[in-house]
């Protein structure tokens, strides 16, 4: 017992002698060791032999073979002299040496072993750092439910040692498993915790990696745009505290590459992740995400070639967790290749491992790849049984999914509010003590005038006087602010016409699936729903928003209609010049009727194929969007009898044209559009283009009409 009360004080002091400026590894702390080490002998040996291995478990420097060689090296020495808690934490290290190898039953085992002695010692650091490493180990062997019992296990132990290190990993790592088990509140509250412990303590390191952790939070979630802020705010975070680290560029650049891929961007995908494998060209997943955008681009046989690489390595290891995604990835490819059958077996592998590992996202894309596989294969009972399975989970995790998302969209609002408040509260006190001042200024005056009674009298004039011109001036404000006003309001009510005019559309389309029995199509066209619905929350109440958030709402659009009529024609969105999309801010959903009409008039009367094509250009504070479609033209569509569909074009086009018109009035904005007919060689109709002109507003008068 006084051998493990030794180690504990000696670690802390060690480890947490500065809980205000936590940074690891700590090279002069190191250093002033080594220099030491040649002197010290026995136990105090020992313990600096151990400290050493623990400073290279810390990103940014994760040495397996390093950990491994003073943890041999301490244990040797502690086995000598029977000093059991030497023993104990080098044969921790060597666990945690066996996690960054990727041997996670190998690190599992001796972290049990190290578990144990620490438990019959009594070691509160002991144990919590094993429970910690521990949980990490099972996380990657798909055992989830182990993993978060010890993770939580590991936090009651920091707290009680005041860990805030061993607290704020723990935290981050139990919010990570959350959400692998789509527990997505859970995770949320675990990991801003983290986040906000790690701030604190101006652990810049780890506080980059509490922000990545969020990122893949909302990922997994599946709010794109929301995970893209995050991992750039850890990817400026970094910049501005120094945080110089090569592998950090690689994860940043793997993370983004990621994101791009789940939004059907290849060519992006494909740009970030080769820059990362240029900084980190050992980085086994990086090379894995590759593969898979290759997949997205149809390059089956270098997919596979990556696919199958790390197999035998990750079934060595037990990593459980990077073996199933390795396998579906090479069930998918088998399966564009035409392979059905190996597909199968791969696929069949990798849903057992999802089903028991309870890994949701893993089990909902099982699903769906054995329905079509066994639909291939003319097996069709199950077929339809896997079918079923799949509808019904992705009903749940669409649920799940947008839940958190309206949550979060009730917490930002409520924050919003919160700090609007205090902000009024903070004007109002101004104002209270600015009129005490001015009082006080008044009494003064007032005594002075007992001394000089004609200055005084011509001081009160010419206050009469400058306060009457300042009252009609403040009239005159005030009437120019409420006419702002009754425009902004006006505004305001335009588009919350635009707004159920399009949900209404949206949810016609969805029925229409639900009445005709396509269920995966009304499955897809909902979760494309619920991702719309979410930025038409955001962005209905704001006169301008960025071109990007614009462009993205459309995208949106323009895959639910591409959906509802199956492909019956395609799109492109391109801008030929220059255009900063982030910077340029225009009135929320201008375009979208523009695209309906074309979509409901000209192209979903024509026979074949059909193509709308969306041009942005800028030039001198102009912002020109050409919308050009190969339908049947205006006059062969005022030809068909449809009644609905001409109430669709005017609500949509009206309301448009209004609000271009208050636009112009009341914001001089040059905003105007035409319409022309397109014709062939031969004089016959080829579809129609729209031209659309407005004074855009960048970044800076943005805010500064805020």
């Amino acid at each position: 017992m006084l051998q493990s009360k030794k180690l504990i004080i000696f670690l802390t002091v060690v480890l947490f002698a500065s809980v205000t400026l936590a940074q690891h590894p700590d090279f002069q702390r190191i250093d002033s060791l080594r220099k030491i080490l040649p002197t010290m002998h026995g136990i105090q040996r020992i313990d600096y032999l151990n400290a050493i291995g623990i400073e290279y478990w810390w990103p940014t420097m994760t040495a397996a073979d390093t950990i491994s060689a003073w943890a041999n090296l301490a244990y040797k020495e502690a086995d000598t002299i029977n000093y059991i808690p030497g023993k104990a934490t080098s044969i921790m290290l060597l666990g945690v040496a066996e996690i960054f190898r990727k041997h996670f039953e190998n690190g599992e085992k001796y972290l049990r072993q190290a578990l144990g002695i620490f438990e019959r010692l009594q070691s509160d650091f002991g144990m919590g750092w094993c429970y910690v490493w521990l949980g990490q180990s099972l996380y990657s062997q798909n055992k989830f439910d182990e993993a978060l019992d010890c993770q939580k296990k590991s936090i009651f132990f920091f707290e009680k040692l005041d860990d805030r290190e061993g607290e704020g990993k723990a935290w981050s790592w139990a919010g990570m498993t959350y959400a692998t088990l789509g527990n997505y509140d859970s995770s949320f509250y675990y990991s801003s915790k983290s986040l906000m412990m790690r701030q604190k303590m101006s652990d810049h390191n780890c506080v980059v990696l509490s922000f990545i952790n969020i990122g893949q939070l909302y990922k997994i979630a599946g709010s794109y745009k929301d995970a893209l802020d995050y991992y750039h705010q850890a990817f400026y975070y970094a910049n501005a505290h120094n945080v110089n680290n090569r592998s950090l560029s690689a994860t940043y650049h793997d993370l983004v590459g990621t994101i791009y891929r789940l939004k059907n961007f290849p060519d992006s995908s494909y740009y970030f992740l080769q820059s990362s494998i240029n900084d980190d060209s050992a980085n086994v997943m990086t090379h894995i995400s590759l593969g898979e955008t290759l997949l997205m681009k149809s390059q089956y046989d270098s997919a596979l070639k990556i696919f199958l690489k790390p197999v035998a390595g990750f079934r060595k290891g037990n990593d459980k967790w990077d073996l199933m995604r390795v396998l579906m990835d090479v069930a998918k490819t088998y399966q564009k290749k035409g392979e059905d059958k190996m597909a199968l077996q791969y696929a069949l592998e990798t849903f057992s491992i999802a089903k028991q590992a309870r890994a949701t996202q893993y089990i909902l894309e099982g699903y769906l790849l054995l329905s079509k596989l066994y639909n291939q294969l003319h097996i069709n009972d199950s077929a339809y049984f896997f079918l079923q399975q799949f509808t019904a989970l992705k009903d749940s995790v669409v649920h799940k999914q947008f839940l958190f998302q309206l949550s979060d969209f009730k917490n930002q609002a409520d924050s919003k509010k919160q700090t609007d408040k205090l902000a009024l509260m903070d004007k109002e006190n101004k104002v209270k003590e600015d009129k005490l001042e001015q009082e006080a200024f008044l009494k003064w005056i007032l005594i002075a005038c007992l001394f000089v009674v004609a200055l005084s009298g011509f001081i009160i004039y010419k206050n009469l006087t400058l306060k009457g011109k300042n009252e009609k001036l403040e009239s005159r404000h005030r009437q120019a602010e409420m006419q702002q006003h009754v425009t902004e309001v006006e505004m305001q009510a335009l588009r919350a016409q635009m707004n159920p005019h399009f949900i209404f559309n949206c949810l016609s389309s969805i029925n229409r699936f639900i009445l005709k029995n396509e269920t995966e199509a009304a499955s897809n066209y909902l979760t494309k729903f619920s991702r719309l619905i979410r930025m038409v929350l955001n962005n209905s109440k704001k006169p301008f928003i960025s071109l990007e958030d614009e462009l993205e709402m459309l995208s949106l659009y323009l895959d639910m209609e591409k959906l509802r009529f199956k492909d019956s024609f395609d799109y492109s969105i391109t801008f030929t010049n220059s255009i900063d999309d982030g910077n340029v801010f225009v009135p929320p959903l201008l375009l979208q009727p523009f695209a309906e009409n074309a979509i409901w008039h000209g192209l979903m009367h024509k026979e074949g194929q059909g193509h709308l094509e969306i041009e942005l250009s800028i030039d001198k504070k102009i912002l020109t969007c050409a919308i050009t479609d190969n339908g049947v033209g205006r006059n062969k569509a005022a030809q068909i009898k449809s009644k609905s569909a001409e109430k669709q074009k005017s609500m949509g086009l009206q309301i448009t044209t209004e609000r271009l018109a208050l636009l112009n009035k009341d914001h001089d904005e040059q905003t105007f559009f035409n319409i022309k007919d397109i014709t062939d060689n031969e004089g016959n109709p080829a579809g129609t283009r729209v031209i659309l002109k407005m004074n855009y507003k960048n970044l800076t008068e943005v805010v500064s009409e805020i």
